[in-house]
């Protein structure tokens, strides 16, 4: 009698923005494996039996990675779409033979799926976890907020009630294809002056602010922070793209005399958050030390005598000014910004 033929492997879909870790070990599961058994034909020479991808994630050499696509029935080009850490060239500092297990890195955050995403996925028996850049994401095609479980709070939010939140998102998205890579920088400084003025109960927080927070049923939680001034945070970060392109061709802003830049632009900001009257009394200070931070440097004579921009300057992506050098691709939002302020920490040295 002939023997029973071995089950045929199958092969595997990964979900947008999925750990390494986590498509592993989803692989290993669906065909009966282990973990073990799935890394060392990758190639790993002493690979672990099981993977927690909440603490763990797996790097990749490039070949290595080319084995786990035959595996999973895809392409490498498939994979490094849908697997961030891939993508992200995580994998350059080891060989390409190299298969490694390490402990998260700092720089990305191990994230919950959306449910609404994930709902499509019904052959889904082992759970899913992302590989975050950023410490939240917003799903726009379901309106969610997910966000890592450190500092409590849930790790995801449903956006009912906060639209607004969402329209931000897509604000923020067409910034970057205007702006290109700095653009995280100046988000990430407009993420500290927001979440300076809600610690001061400056700016929207006893109004906008609030309403937002009750929607959420959170009350003043920090780990609601960065959502609930998040529209307001892009408005101010497209409001400092204005002043650097301004900025990298030695102008002051709005052709302003010397010395008055900050007022100008300061009341600019004010204006476009439907806030001049508290930004007038207070809100201006936070922003104030981020102008001293990206003030023009060169004498007034040196920037008469400059020629004048070119067409389209206030178009076409940004280069990295200063203060900004070796900014970050991932990580904390903190990380990007060049105020050194954390939220928690007395605000009275920026009064």
């Amino acid at each position: 009698m002939d023997r029973e033929a071995a089950p045929k492997p199958v092969g595997l879909e990964p979900v947008p923005g999925e750990a390494a870790a986590s498509f592993v070990r989803r692989l290993a599961h669906l065909n009966g494996l282990s973990v073990e058994d799935v890394l060392r034909e990758a190639g790993a020479h002493r690979p672990p039996r099981e993977l927690d991808p909440w603490a763990q994630e797996v790097f990749l050499g490039e070949q290595a990675a080319a084995r786990l696509a035959v595996m999973a029935w895809r392409t490498p080009q498939e994979l490094r779409r849908a697997l961030p850490t891939l993508a992200a060239g995580t994998t350059g500092r080891i060989r390409r033979q190299s298969v490694r297990v390490e402990p998260w890195p700092v720089q990305w955050t191990p994230l919950a799926p959306c449910a609404g995403c994930l709902a499509r996925h019904d052959d889904l028996v082992t759970p899913v976890v992302l590989a975050g850049g950023e410490p939240w994401q917003v799903c726009m095609r379901h309106g969610r907020w997910l966000r890592s479980a450190d500092g409590g709070g849930p790790v995801q939010v449903a956006l009912a009630g906060l639209e607004e939140v969402v329209r931000a998102h897509r604000r923020r998205l067409r910034l970057q294809q205007r702006v290109g890579p700095y653009a995280r920088a100046l988000l990430a400084d407009a993420l500290q002056v927001a979440a300076a003025w809600w610690q001061g109960r400056q700016m929207g927080s006893e109004t906008l602010w609030a309403g937002r927070e009750a929607v959420l049923g959170s009350g003043r939680q920090r780990w609601a922070v960065p959502l609930v001034v998040y529209p307001e945070a892009v408005v101010v970060a497209e409001a400092m793209a204005v002043y650097e392109r301004q900025r990298r061709w030695g102008r002051e802003f709005d052709n302003g005399a010397p010395g008055w830049v900050s007022r100008r632009w300061i009341a600019f900001v004010g204006e476009r958050l439907g806030m001049p009257g508290p930004m007038e009394h207070g809100g201006y200070r936070m922003l104030r030390q981020w102008t001293l931070q990206h003030r023009i440097t060169a004498p007034v004579v040196d920037r008469l005598a400059q020629p004048t921009p070119p067409p389209g300057y206030r178009a076409g992506h940004l280069p990295v000014m200063d203060p900004h050098h070796g900014l970050p691709e991932q990580g904390a939002w903190e990380d990007a910004s060049c105020l050194d302020w954390r939220l928690g920490r007395p605000v009275t040295a920026l009064e």
